[in-house]
């Protein structure tokens, strides 16, 4: 009896292990089934038009349709289920149209894929969007005496960013931002050969470019002097005398000028910084040498600029004065 009870355990043991080898089941008419996740339809670069691609197993007739997921419409038909597809893989794309040429609205569609062969069937969905708006980053650019702090903070999808200084053949490689995230840049003020720029405003470009291609560009203004110096007093009223303290040490000769405030560093590209000269420039040591805001001027609408030469020039704002 434990004889013949062994032999049966071990008979079904074997055909547990047998069966499945000795009836295997066939394969789903579709044995892959891809899409492109997002794109931009009619963009000049990137992911303009989608692509959907799926691999069988044997002919089947099949029914590719893009359908808007909150009505049910149907938005497209990449393949209407009528001829029989015999090739191995079938590829399709998609402009992001409808039939009659109008683009869809951005948002999230659904991709049917139906696919029959005889009495065999196979359904799946998947997800894509079509995305034709540009990021909208929040950038800051703050000025230093030698370059500028660059800071992007990225919208809520991952984006990559480039930094440039076209005026200086500086551009940085691409980085890459995590959606809400947040990259920086430092410029040294220096050009493509290593070579301190001139004194003066500086345009820095931020390109940002999102997963589905669409592309923002801004520029921003920053200065550049490579000149350390604050102004003495740092809070004047109107009709004072203002000299500079130079960082540093030493006492070399400097130049003086007052300027019309029109904007600061750091605005758009074509946002005005400096305006027309208020008064005549003074020269002499920089311990000694004053310049004197003119009476029924607000310091707040000047800017003082001091310079040592014409590789070095301070731009520096008044603080709130009477």
């Amino acid at each position: 009896m434990i004889a013949g009870g062994m032999i049966a355990l071990a008979l079904v043991a074997f055909g547990v292990f047998v069966l499945p080898f000795a009836f295997t089941t066939p394969p789903p008419i579709i044995t892959r089934f891809v899409a492109t996740r997002g794109f931009s339809p009619g963009s000049d670069e990137g992911r303009a038009r989608a692509t959907v691609a799926i691999r069988l197993s044997e002919p089947a007739n099949v029914s590719l349709t893009i359908k808007n997921p909150a009505t049910g419409t149907v938005v497209a038909r990449l393949a209407d289920g009528h001829d029989v597809v015999r090739a191995r893989t079938l590829a399709v794309t998609w402009d992001g149209r409808r039939p009659d040429g109008q683009q869809v609205a951005d948002g999230a569609y659904a991709i049917d894929l139906e696919a029959r062969a005889g009495e065999k069937k196979f359904s799946k969905s998947r997800r894509i969007v079509v995305d034709t708006v540009a990021p909208g980053p929040r950038v800051t650019v703050t000025s230093t005496p030698t370059g500028c702090q660059v800071g992007v903070r990225a919208p809520d999808e991952p984006a990559t960013v480039i930094f440039a200084v076209p005026a200086a053949g500086i551009e940085s490689a691409p980085r890459p931002i995590g959606a809400k995230g947040s990259a920086g840049w430092a410029w040294n003020g220096r050009d493509e050969r290593g070579r301190p720029v001139l004194p003066g405003i500086q345009v820095v470009d931020i390109t940002v470019r999102d997963e589905r291609g669409n592309t923002a560009s801004q520029g921003r203004t920053c200065w550049v002097g490579h000149l350390a110096a604050r102004a003495v007093p740092g809070r004047p009223s109107n009709g004072d005398a203002v000299g500079v303290a130079l960082t540093g040490g030493g006492d070399p000769r400097v130049t003086l000028s007052l300027r019309q405030r029109l904007g600061s560093p750091g605005g758009r590209a074509d946002a005005p910084v400096l305006g027309d000269w208020i008064t005549t420039d003074v020269t002499g040591p920089a311990s000694t040498t004053r310049i004197t805001i003119p009476s029924g001027t607000r310091p707040a609408d000047v800017w003082l600029l001091a310079s040592t030469g014409p590789d070095a020039q301070a731009l520096i704002g008044f603080g709130a004065g009477g």
